[in-house]
């Protein structure tokens, strides 16, 4: 099976727009702290995992989110980071070939993208007029 893979360098997005990403163990995949620009990611997590949390994370810190808020507005962040880090990681033609593939299923298309199962139904939420594959 072949990976497809278009996004860019994650590391290199941060850090051009100084943003700062360092690792912490156990707890929560990943952080943004608005108040210092920057990213912490839990060590052990696998590639795919720490790929999409990081890009999730950057969804924070490009949407100008503040980590401090709480309540809906936290559940507002999160949702808007979601859909910007599925949107920097899925494109529409890979994902389309991705379906092409394997069909409809969500897990068959993440592993082809190199991305989480959530991510892609995050993408496909969005995207849904847009990803329908004639036969």
């Amino acid at each position: 099976m072949m990976t497809i893979q278009t996004a860019p360098n994650l590391e290199v997005l941060a850090a051009t727009h100084g943003i700062t990403i360092t690792t912490h163990t156990g707890g929560e995949k990943g952080r943004w702290y608005s108040n210092t620009r920057t990213i912490s990611i839990r060590r052990d997590l696998g590639w795919v995992n720490s790929r999409c949390t990081l890009a999730h994370e950057l969804g924070h810190a490009f949407c100008g989110h503040d980590s401090r808020a709480e309540g809906w507005f936290k559940e507002r962040q999160e949702h808007e980071a979601d859909t910007w880090a599925a949107n920097l990681l899925i494109g529409q033609d890979e994902y389309m070939d991705a379906e092409l593939i394997h069909g409809s299923c969500p897990g068959a298309i993440a592993l082809e993208l190199g991305v989480t199962v959530h991510l892609v139904t995050v993408w496909e939420a969005n995207h849904n007029s847009e990803r329908h594959v004639t036969s």
